[in-house]
This record gives structure tokens, sequence and C-alpha cells, in this order.
């Protein structure tokens, strides 16, 4: 009967440390809308990175991580960052007044896999076509993501990481340090943390 018991205590414990490891690595959808502190980053970047012609935009924000930054993370050197945990591990919706006048298209994940889909196509029929000129951007096919922002103590600064997916193995990007400047959110001089291509 002991061992019984015991071996059903030690599977119960077993179920629970894997489900709270699993329930910590899934981002957690934020059921408070986002701020205009964050709003008003999102925007400025949006509009200060309008060069990338980008036309459609994740709908969901991911959580912001640091991959990709060198050791010691200089560029965040001096920066105390608040609420680090909830930008780390919660992700937001956008709604439409994220665009504010600007052409850009908000896509759900199943239309970010549509684009991608229509992407490889249209690669497959440009190679047959173009030869050489197969790496001329689609941009109405590229969307760009965007990660939760983590500000600092004073709110100050903006720490926030973009991507930009133009294919299934195409994905550019950047962690970036945005600063208010006479309270305008800038790119600082510290940018960019960490830049990243992949094919």
């Amino acid at each position: 009967m002991f061992v019984i018991m015991r071996t059903i205590g030690l599977v119960l414990v077993g179920i629970i440390v894997v489900s709270a490891s699993w329930s910590q690595d899934k981002p957690v959808e934020s059921r408070l809308p986002l701020k205009e502190e964050q709003l008003s980053v999102y925007r400025r970047f949006l509009d200060k990175f309008s060069s990338l012609h980008f036309r459609n935009l994740a709908i969901r924000t991911v959580p912001l991580d640091f991959e990709g930054l060198p050791a010691g993370r200089p560029c965040l050197r001096g920066i105390d960052l608040e609420n680090l945990d909830e930008s780390l591990h919660t992700t937001h919706i956008f709604g439409p007044g994220i665009a504010k006048g600007a052409e850009l298209r908000l896509v759900t994940p199943v239309e970010q896999e549509e684009l991608l889909q229509r992407r490889e196509s249209s690669t497959d029929k440009r190679n047959e076509k173009l030869g050489d000129d197969v790496h001329k951007p689609f941009s109405e096919l590229d969307y760009l993501v965007l990660s939760e922002i983590a500000f600092d103590s004073k709110h100050r600064f903006a720490i926030l990481k973009y991507l930009l997916v133009c294919g299934q193995h195409c994905v550019s990007g950047a962690t970036l340090v945005m600063e208010r400047v006479d309270g305008t959110w800038t790119v600082s001089s510290r940018r960019p943390c960490a830049l990243f291509v992949g094919n």
C-alpha cells in the first residue's frame, strides 16, 4: 500500500513540475490594453522605421527576449529595467489605432502563414523568371512582428525588439533602445543592441 501511495505521489509531483515549467514558457496574453506610453513607443517606431516598407503588422506582440545581444548587454548598461518579468512573458493584441494614418494591415497568425505561403509560391515563380533578381523585396508579403516593451525605472528608455519576416527562412531584425527626449521617443545613440539576419 505504501509503495502504491508513494508512486502516486511521485507521479503527481512529476505532473506538477512539468506543467509548472510548461506554463512558465508559454506567453500570457494580457487582459489589459496597451498603455498610452507603450502605444507612443510603438507608433514612433513604426513612423521612424517606415523605410523598411512593411505593410503588414502582426496583430499580437511577442515577449521580449535578449537573444543575440553581446555578453554583458553593453547597450543596456546603466539602464535599470522595471517589470522585466512581465515584458518577458506577456503579449498584447494591437487594435486598429496602432496604425494612426499609416497604410498598415494587422495580420493574425493564420494570415501570417498565408503570407508566408504566398511568398514561397511567388519566390518559386520568380526563380523561373528573374534569375538573379529573385531577392528583390516583396513588401506586400512581408510582415513585421514587435515585441513587448521594457521600460527603465524612470521611463526615459524603452527596449524593443522587431522582426521583419520575409519568408519561411528569412527573418531580420534588431533589439533597440529608444530614448525619450523632450517628450518624444527617439532612437538612442545606443542603438541597435543587436542586429540579426537569418535565412
